[in-house]
């Protein structure tokens, strides 16, 4: 009777946090729209985190910390900003202003190869290319029109960043006062392990965006392309995305290369290029930064990404990277438990095998 009673109370212990943790899980997905921004604010917060506790362990107050954090990185912001559209007013006017004439172009060079091609391959014709990329460049200025309630985030994130940051440190306090005694070095051990490992993961994608971005914009200078640092900050942004940076400034710098120039030389100077960053990217920042950062294989990145793009669109790819991180740390925990705890070990591969003399 006693053993029922326990069997109860223990399945009661788990029932409980179960179904919270499904209700969350439930009203997460749907109001994911709203708690979005808050995901974010809490994504920086903990970038931010390490720089507010260096100030705290050397006596500074955490609300004071936070203030000048964000006055300095105001101040700087500031001066970068009006640096950087110093630097992009007159690309971006100049785009503004010959955009009709570069999208009329391009239409045009679609439409005559769209032409040839239907000549030589008949059944092309179905395809329909160049109504198709009439009705994209419409919808460019609608594109970029639809951004602009996303400006709505710069807003957003810092003022709810600035209260996470203030009080991160009473909140976590809160939740390892209230763990389980018995599970709480469990539990910390996966929060250090998982805060370990995003830590590596930021600090080597941001270390390769920038690098990428460096190399981009000055070599985008020296070929004397117009509207170089628009595309040097876009593929800076873009590398933020494993895979993605050399695609995007290849794409964008063979379409402005065209319409500058007129030519194909161009074009493939452009291509070699960003092959050139691919390549360099692969088999030096990769191995050297991002590697050792998370220790993935490429092909686990790979579909790490197109799950995210799956479930949750861009945004989805964003994250997609440090979700499987965290759950890479889990499984590895995991098997140390199943190891340790439970004295479970797979047998061990023979290292060689003895064959008798005759």
């Amino acid at each position: 009777m006693a053993s029922d009673t326990a069997q109860k109370k223990s399945y009661a212990q788990f029932l409980l946090p179960a179904v919270m943790g499904a209700a969350l899980l439930y009203f997460i997905v749907m109001a994911k729209g709203a708690i979005f921004p808050f995901i974010l604010s809490a994504a920086l917060a903990y970038v931010l985190n390490p720089l507010i506790s260096y100030f705290e362990v050397r006596g500074i107050k955490r609300g004071y910390a936070v203030v000048g954090l964000y006055l300095s990185v105001g101040a700087v912001l500031s001066i970068g900003v009006y640096l950087m559209l110093h630097f992009l007013s007159y690309d971006i006017e100049s785009l503004q202003k010959y955009w009709p004439t570069y999208a009329e172009r391009l239409q045009a060079y679609v439409t005559d190869m769209n032409t040839r091609m239907v000549a030589n391959y008949p059944f092309l014709a179905k395809l329909g290319l160049a109504a198709k990329l009439q009705h994209l460049l419409e919808m460019v200025p609608q594109l970029l029109l639809s951004l602009l309630p996303a400006l709505t985030l710069l807003f957003i994130i810092p003022f709810v960043t600035f209260f996470l940051l203030v009080g991160g440190s009473a909140i976590i306090d809160y939740l390892l006062d209230h763990l389980p005694s018995r599970h709480a070095e469990l539990i910390l051990h996966v929060a250090s392990r998982i805060d370990g490992s995003l830590g590596n993961y930021l600090r080597g994608i941001l270390t390769e965006a920038f690098v990428i971005f460096l190399i981009a914009f000055t070599g985008l200078m020296l070929m004397d392309l117009n509207y170089a640092a628009v595309i040097a900050v876009l593929i800076g942004f873009s590398s933020l995305i494993p895979y993605l940076g050399a695609i995007v400034g290849a794409l964008l710098s063979s379409v402005v290369a065209y319409l500058q120039f007129g030519a194909i030389l161009p074009i493939i100077k452009i291509l070699a290029f960003f092959t050139g960053i691919r390549f360099f990217d692969d088999w030096f920042l990769q191995p050297y930064i991002m590697k050792k950062a998370v220790d993935l294989n490429p092909a686990v990145i790979l579909l790490a990404l197109m799950a995210g793009a799956e479930i949750g669109g861009i945004w989805g790819i964003v994250f997609s990277i440090p979700v499987t991180c965290i759950l890479k740390e889990l499984l590895q925990i995991a098997v140390e438990l199943q190891e340790t705890e439970f004295r479970w070990k797979p047998k061990p591969e023979p290292t060689r095998i003895s064959i008798p003399y005759t």
